[in-house]
């Protein structure tokens, strides 16, 4: 009896022994199925500003994003964690310490705030995409979508003020949806352009109608933009230091035309300005400067230009990176912006 039951003992041990092998292995195993899944799919983090100024606007650039990943030709879809900022930056850089926590690949955000949350990003080591309409200088680990130099706007609608004597805005809700509204307390605004791919704008807006029965709008175009450069780091990013991934992708081309390089100077067209329907009075001086402002800066001498019977003398405006909005000749822009009124 006690032979067998020493015998039933140690059948029992290596039953149970037996058992925790298979049981390591299968835990073994489902490390590494977790592992190659993690490895494969990417997650994105998004900080949009979802609660104001606009949640429809908010709506649009997260369906712009939502398309470019459906339609992405690449493997395994990335998972995206949105986070709001409200544009406010403080609440976009708590946002990035929250995405660095569930430690992301890389992150969209800046739609509205300006370098918000960029340094702690860096500092852990995670890559930023900015998508907003002005650049930062000298920033490491960052892509950014923007074409103007940080306040130059503000500076050019200064010297516009004084010498034309009339309210002319550089902050308003256009360097958000890149729509030039005016309101009564300004005579003009002053608002960044959108530079789109026509080639490719027709093809991406019916598909985006078709499966979200939305127009496509310059919201959506902006979020489809930077999810396309998100998308194409990913997968430059596979065995390759974020630096350098951000680096091959510098040449790409998206829906708003190629990537700006890091140190380009703000194009002569990145800025237009438009002016209300009708203009107070002026005297004498500012309307002979304004014309001369249309004239040089108008239609007749875009982006400054001084050819086709432009004035020689360009005054303080020539080479500056802004055009007025109007016709096709002097007389239509004038008509435009109500200088024929005057």
């Amino acid at each position: 009896m006690i032979a067998k039951h020493v015998c039933l003992q140690r059948t029992g041990q290596g039953a149970a022994r037996r058992l925790g092998r298979g049981l390591s292995v299968l835990l073994t195993a489902a490390a590494l199925l977790g592992a190659a899944a993690s490895a494969t799919a990417a997650t994105i983090g998004v900080i949009l500003p979802a609660t104001y100024p606009s949640a429809e606007q908010a709506e649009q650039l997260k369906l712009g994003m939502t398309l470019a990943l459906k339609t992405w030709p690449g493997g395994a879809v990335p998972t995206v964690v949105y986070k709001d900022s409200g544009c406010d930056a403080r609440k976009a850089e708590a946002a990035s310490r929250e995405l660095i926590q569930a430690k992301v690949d890389v992150v969209l955000g800046n739609w509205c705030e300006i370098n918000a949350g960029a340094d702690a990003l860096r500092a852990a080591g995670i890559p930023f995409i900015s998508s907003n309409a002005e650049r930062v200088k000298d920033q490491d680990l960052q892509l950014q979508l923007g074409r103007i130099e940080l306040n130059a706007a503000d500076r050019i609608a200064a010297g516009l003020r004084r010498e034309t004597g009339l309210r002319i805005s550089a902050r308003t809700s256009c360097w958000m949806d890149f729509d030039a509204t005016l309101s009564d307390r300004v005579d003009a605004v002053l608002c960044p352009v959108l530079t789109v791919d026509k080639s490719r704008w027709d093809q991406i807006a019916n598909t985006y109608g078709a499966a979200f029965r939305k127009p496509f709008t310059t919201s959506s175009a902006r979020g489809y933009a930077a999810m396309e450069v998100a998308l194409n780091y990913l997968r430059r990013a596979k065995g390759a230091k974020p630096a350098v991934a951000l680096k091959d992708i510098q040449s790409m081309t998206t829906l708003l035309g190629p990537l700006p390089a890091a140190d380009a100077p703000t194009s002569a067209n990145a800025l237009q300005l438009v002016f209300a329907p009708r203009l107070p009075k002026l005297n004498a001086q500012q309307t002979q400067t304004l014309d001369k402002l249309v004239k040089t800066k108008g239609c007749a001498c875009p982006g400054g230009t001084l050819r086709n019977g432009c004035p020689k003398d360009s005054g303080p405006w020539g080479e500056l990176p802004f055009v007025v909005r109007g016709g096709g000749t002097p007389a239509a822009c004038a008509k435009a912006i109500g200088l024929l009124e005057l």
